[in-house]
């Protein structure tokens, strides 16, 4: 390679001096649209040096620039081999591996023609001479322009309109493969693709297609094509006169296609028909509906807003009217039934915070809804909190408002509001010196700490009550039935607690003396359903109730540690510590206001924990042997003064421990020093080691669960061409919530196994109530292939010997689609759902979806 900088400034000299007349520069022969053409000779001209008048190889150079008339910027070009110039004609020609630069393009092919009079640019590659079938290239030319990448056998290039065109190509936007006989660009952002193919399959042979004659292609908004057909493995499956392809990323507006299916008891029906409007960056709307032929529909709304770091909510409900049977049907039966769910959480500044989340729901809702797991949920909760704290003081405020509803009964209970104002514990005699982690130079006066809190309730409560009613028959005989209805309880109660506690440390032992008030003020009235037995007739009984209260209590606690080790040595264990930590509490309390004074209470009670750790050797020297916590054990008993027997009270006992990383360990028990009465089963003042039983302590109560998961190693997947990588789980979520059958997280095929087991018992021993329970849940997923991912779950009732809501779903990978299988085998939750779609997120529409129910819901 030879570099000729002299020539090259001899050829600018030239050029600048041929182009001095600044008409000729201006006022050039205007272009035509189409100025653009494709050379017809693909090898090599070897007439190229006798048309500049030149030898061979006398204008060779790696990397230049020049300036083009019309062209408002530096255009860059190189060659591995030689650029040739022609002065007469200002044509270049760029030979082996020739790269154009220009503003945001970049060309790069093994020839390159360039005329800088036209502002024309064209490039293609040369025959592969060791290809016998004489179709590939050695070089094709390969365009960049603003992000998209072009691939094609010829290319022309107009500088100046910046239009061009491409023979047999292929390239890549937004996720979306496009291949081209002929693709002419026209603007910036649009072409027009003759013979044209899109995909978002990434194989070379992909496993589906639209292909058209013709395709308009918009960047960053769709591709429009006419007619289209839709190919799967080449073959073709169904055509469409006109289609539309969104070519943007992130959500967009659109209809929401829906899924023809068919029903028993309600007849054919179009599912999810509706239409999705991405309203801005911040928030979006989904609106569908469920249409029945024999006249049961159902509409829903899915409203989202959000705000990076300041605030996010949703707004979503559904109404359904289910009609059973045909009109003229006897038991003909219409029901309707509503599910709105309202959240909002906002964080107005760093102290004040807002959380929302607000259900109400019809009783029959959970009849109704395809949601298996608010089918299961029988009641929902309500809950919308403002809460504001003082930074640097131990004061906060808090505003809630709660709903509880049980949709079986009816029956729900309402706080609207409630205030709390709490003023955690302070130190007003540290005199500015605040909360100080090291004490120990502290007055004990110093350590006197204060709290109040206050709160102010208004809370309605909507009780089921049965009661007695009298129909009076035809014969003159009353007939006693029963009629619910519900009692309506209204509260308004302020309380206020104030505290006053200190915690010196005196040698070993911490001993912490308390003193506090609690004040209550109460008014309630409660209308009550009720007979009259006068008349028989149901009327209302109101009773109203307004009480006052204060208490006082003092204590005072002591607790300490105690510890003990062994070093074995021996089988990797270095040391065993068993820390012992005994609290012995006293307290007082009396009622000091208020109306038919109780006694006072006076209560004494111990705890004991106790803590078994173990630490191993170090594997090397230097390091630090691993800790290991090997049970965490406690229990405690109190006894109560002032009661005139039965003065202690039962033995509670909690344990907790893990074995490894394998199982977890816990439950607790409680245990009754006093004897029983074999006739009433009330505890009798007897204890009943005195009554000769043999024993302590009877046992009451019983708990213990169980819970173990483990999973395989998470490996990488081998390598192969992935599919689009934006199919994100966050994606698929935000979407299947609008599109997808199963509206479930894309399966996880980087995990070989994973296996979830639990067990709880708990068992009541005290006659005549004694009952027990226990269940088995447990979930096993797993990778029978590369493709194919396994997952089962459900439970098992052990003493009802019933098999609690077992599910199985099956995931397919099929590279660019994806199959999904999920079943409720038993049960009145009873379904199927099979769903094969395409994985891309903008043709998540092309599916193919089968369900079924008993329950005719689905």
């Amino acid at each position: 390679m030879r570099s000729c900088g002299i020539v090259f400034l001899l050829f600018f000299l030239i050029s600048f001096a041929a182009g001095q007349d600044e008409d000729k520069v201006i006022r050039q022969k205007p272009l035509k649209e189409d100025s653009i053409y494709l050379p017809k000779v693909l090898g090599p001209d070897t007439s190229r040096f006798s048309k500049a008048g030149l030898p061979p190889d006398s204008l060779t150079t790696r990397r230049d620039t020049a300036s083009v008339s019309g062209v408002d910027t530096v255009i860059s070009y190189s060659s591995a081999d030689s650029i040739v110039y022609s002065i007469p004609d200002r044509n270049m020609k760029l030979y082996s591996k020739g790269d154009i630069r220009y503003q945001r393009m970049q060309l790069q092919a093994e020839r390159i023609d360039i005329s800088w009079d036209k502002s024309i640019m064209t490039a293609y590659g040369i025959p592969d001479t060791a290809d016998t079938t004489g179709k590939k290239q050695i070089g094709a030319p390969i365009m960049k322009d603003g992000g998209e990448e072009y691939h094609g056998k010829e290319l022309g290039y107009n500088f100046q309109t910046k239009r061009g065109r491409i023979k047999v190509a292929d390239t890549q936007m937004d996720q979306g493969y496009y291949h081209g006989e002929r693709i002419k660009k026209v603007d910036q952002d649009i072409l027009f693709v003759a013979g044209g193919r899109y995909t978002t399959c990434s194989l070379s042979d992909p496993d589906f297609y639209f292909a058209s004659p013709k395709m308009k292609v918009m960047f960053q908004d769709k591709v429009v094509a006419e007619p289209v057909l839709f190919y799967i493995s080449d073959v073709p499956v169904f055509w469409l006169p006109l289609a539309v392809f969104p070519n943007k990323a992130g959500r967009r507006s659109g209809i929401i296609a829906p899924a023809i299916a068919e029903d028993a008891a309600h007849g054919r029906m179009l599912r999810h028909i509706g239409y999705y409007f991405a309203i801005s960056d911040y928030m979006d709307l989904g609106l569908r509906s469920d249409l029945y032929t024999k006249g049961s529909w159902a509409a829903y709304a899915d409203y989202r807003y959000a705000l990076r770091y300041n605030f996010s909510g949703s707004l979503s409900g559904n109404f359904r009217k289910i009609i059973e049977g045909e009109p003229s049907d006897p038991g003909r039966s219409k029901e309707e039934s509503y599910h709105v769910n309202i959240t909002h959480r906002q964080e107005i500044d760093p102290t004040t915070r807002f959380d929302v989340n607000f259900t109400f729901a019809s009783n029959n809702s959970f009849r109704n809804t395809i949601d298996l797991s608010q089918g299961l949920d029988q009641s929902i909760s309500s809950n919308a909190t403002l809460s504001k704290s003082w930074e640097g003081t131990p004061n906060s405020v808090s505003l809630n408002i709660s709903r509880t509803q049980n949709l079986i009964d009816g029956s729900n209970s309402e706080t609207m509001p409630s205030i709390s104002f709490n003023h955690s514990q302070s130190y007003p005699f540290r005199f500015g010196k605040g909360s100080l982690s090291d004490i120990s130079g502290l007055s004990w006066y110093e350590m006197v700490g204060l709290g109040y809190g206050a709160n102010l309730s208004n809370s309605r409560a909507k009780l089921s009550r049965s009661i007695d009613s009298i129909k009076i028959n035809a014969g003159g005989a009353d007939t006693i039935g029963t009629v619910k209805d519900f009692e309506i309880s209204r509260n308004q109660v302020l309380t206020q607690d104030i505290s006053l506690n200190i915690a010196p440390k005196l040698g070993h032992f911490t001993i912490t003396p308390s003193l506090s008030y609690h004040d209550e003020r109460s008014v309630s009235s409660n209308d009550v359903p009720t007979r009259n037995p006068a008349d028989s007739s149901l009327g209302v009984e109101n009773t109203q109730l307004t009480r006052r209260a204060g208490s006082v209590s003092t204590g005072v606690s002591a607790s300490t540690k105690l510890y003990g080790i062994v070093q074995p040595g021996i089988l990797g264990v270095m040391a065993v510590r068993h820390t012992v930590t005994p609290t012995l509490s006293f307290t007082y309390s009396k009622q000091v206001i208020g109306e038919n004074l109780p006694p006072k209470q006076m209560l004494m009670s111990f705890n004991m924990g106790n803590i078994f750790e173990m630490k191993t050797m170090p594997a090397a020297e230097g390091e630090e042997g691993k800790k290991i916590q090997l049970l965490n054990i406690g229990g405690g008993i109190s006894y109560n003064f002032s009661a005139d027997s039965l003065n202690f009270s039962p033995i509670s006992i909690s344990y907790r421990t893990g074995i490894g990383n394998i199982l977890d360990v816990g439950g607790g028990a409680s245990f009754d020093l006093y004897k029983q009465d074999p006739q009433s089963y009330r505890r009798i003042n007897k204890f009943l080691i005195a009554a000769g039983d043999g024993a302590l302590a009877r046992l009451t109560n019983l708990s213990l669960s169980l819970s173990t998961s483990l999973a395989g190693e998470k490996k990488k997947s081998p390598e192969r061409v992935a599919p689009p990588q934006a199919d994100t789980v966050t994606q698929r979520a935000s979407m299947s919530r609008f599109y997808g059958v199963l509206r479930e997280e894309e399966a996880d095929f980087s995990i070989p196994w994973r296996l979830s087991l639990s067990m709880d018992y708990s068992e009541n021993k005290v006659q005549p109530f004694t009952s027990r329970s226990s269940s088995v849940r447990g979930n096993l997923e797993f990778n029978l292939t590369e493709n194919w991912k396994f997952s089962m779950s459900g439970g098992y009732d052990i003493f009802n010997k019933e098999v609690v809501v077992p599910q199985v779903n099956v995931t397919r990978d099929l590279h660019c689609w994806v199959m999904n299988f999920s079943w409720v085998p038993i049960g009145a939750w009873r379904h199927y759902m099979f769903e094969i779609r395409l994985k891309a997120p903008q043709l998540q529409d092309i599916k193919v979806t089968k369900q079924g129910s008993d329950r005719g819901i689905y």
